[in-house]
């Protein structure tokens, strides 16, 4: 409310009271653009510009009860005071300017925050999703290397055992060839024994002989007896 002790002192008042605005403002700005920096966080920054479109609100209803005293004044006190109240309206409109500003980086920086948050969640979504889908092939990776792993040692037995029969098929080519060396001496060995059976046989026919000889022998003794 304007004060009842005529227009000149009821415009310092007001004045006044514009000036307190400004500075509180002044301050508020200062407090809003470093928490906008810093990024303290949203309540701070809601709370701030709560605070500060409030003030703006008053300022601008002040300078209108300026306006109003103006119009109180004479001619010449009223056209030196209107120069005044229009540095307070530029004032008040350069605290608006700034105001929005502040107000517009804060919402930037909001947005880009958020865009980089959806970005990495998008980011570890795509990861998971990826080492989910890379775990069955890893997997069967896995069951391939030991597959040919598998293969490796069977191929590497495989290769024992070849030279194994190769060592025993050389063992059994040297035990054929003594034997075939052997049978080639039988025929040899063969007629000997035939030899030696023939004398024998010759040997038990003139022991025949004899013997039959000698009983003819003894018989014909005792005959004449």
């Amino acid at each position: 409310m304007l004060a009842a002790s005529g227009p000149l002192q009821q415009w310092e008042d007001i004045r006044k009271r514009a000036r307190r605005l400004e500075a509180d403002i002044d301050g508020k700005l200062v407090a809003y653009n470093r928490a906008s920096v810093s990024q303290t966080g949203d309540a701070l920054t809601s709370s701030l510009a709560s605070e500060l479109e409030n003030l703006l609100i008053q300022l601008s209803e002040t300078h209108q009860d300026m306006g109003r005293c103006v119009k109180d004044l004479g001619a010449g006190e009223g056209a030196r005071q209107s120069h005044v109240l229009q540095r307070h309206r530029e004032l008040l409109h350069e605290y608006e300017k700034e105001f929005r500003k502040i107000k517009s980086n804060i919402k930037e920086q909001k947005e880009r925050d958020d865009l980089l948050h959806s970005v990495r969640q998008d980011i570890g979504e795509y990861k998971s999703a990826a080492s989910a889908r890379a775990d069955p092939l890893l997997r069967e990776r896995g069951a391939a290397q030991n597959s040919i792993k598998a293969a490796d040692s069977v191929l590497a037995n495989a290769q024992t055992t070849f030279e194994a029969l190769r060592g025993q098929r050389n063992l059994y080519s040297n035990i054929g060839s003594k034997i075939s060396a052997f049978a080639a001496r039988i025929p040899s060995i063969d007629s000997l024994v035939g030899r030696i059976q023939r004398r024998k046989k010759f040997e038990s026919i003139v022991l025949a002989i004899v013997v039959s000889a000698c009983a003819i022998c003894l018989l014909y003794f005792s005959i004449l007896r």
